[in-house]
């Protein structure tokens, strides 16, 4: 089986050296799924005197006004001046099987790699927003863990902030531990394991209601040892 691998072309001449992409992970959310109001809502001052909001989650109750959804859509007091504020986390995951999914560990017998490390690891971005996107963190998370908050979750990289109505793309900024953690998941390479991106997007009262959607792909390479 090794040597047939070796012609072609998927092993080095060091029959125990394998390079294999990492399976292609897209991130994308849709503003249009959150549910918020279209248009502009007013600026809502908070935290100052008695003529400002002082629980932008209890606000005073005025006739027409409903109260907000806190926990669909938290709002803090933020900024200057300071304005009732959404703070709209978005956390997508997806799941990763490095025997199912890399055609270059799909016939190998062995069920393990060592000496693993990352080449690199890349993003491509397309955004339609209409607001920035702060820096997204990735997270490595056993198998059925898709909440960052999760102590079994821990942070792998950080995709930087994306500019409304931009396409960047460039390399992820891996933590200091990067190699270890991802060589702690891909050791038992038939044991999936999840790949989560989150952020928050924060949105002042007095802004336009968010519009568009983000897609973010995340590629890389690997190398290791059978």
């Amino acid at each position: 089986m090794l040597l047939g691998a070796v012609g072609c072309g998927l092993l080095s001449s060091d029959i125990t050296k394998v390079t294999f992409d990492l399976p292609t992970k897209t991130y994308s959310f849709d503003t249009s799924q959150w549910g918020l109001p279209a248009g502009s809502t007013p600026p809502v001052p908070c935290g100052g005197g008695p003529t400002t909001v002082q629980d932008c989650c209890n606000p005073p109750a005025l006739p027409g006004v409903t109260k907000p959804d806190c926990v669909a859509h938290p709002l803090v007091c933020a900024g200057t001046p300071m304005v009732c504020t959404l703070e709209q986390p978005v956390t997508v995951s997806q799941t990763m099987n490095l025997k199912n999914e890399v055609p270059e560990l799909s016939s190998v017998n062995s069920q393990s790699l060592v000496d693993i490390s990352l080449q690199n690891l890349h993003y491509d971005a397309v955004s339609t927003l209409n607001v920035d996107v702060p820096p997204l963190e990735l997270f490595l998370a056993p198998d059925m863990v898709t909440d960052p908050k999760d102590a079994r979750a821990m942070k792998f990289g950080t995709v930087p902030a994306i500019a409304k109505g931009t396409s960047p793309s460039g390399d992820v900024v891996l933590e200091p531990g990067a190699d270890a953690l991802f060589a702690g998941y891909g050791h038992a390479f038939g044991t999936p394991f999840n790949f989560i991106a989150s952020t928050t997007v924060s949105v002042p009262s007095g802004s336009p209601t968010p519009t568009g959607m983000i897609t973010v792909t995340v590629t890389g390479k690997v190398a290791a040892k059978l």
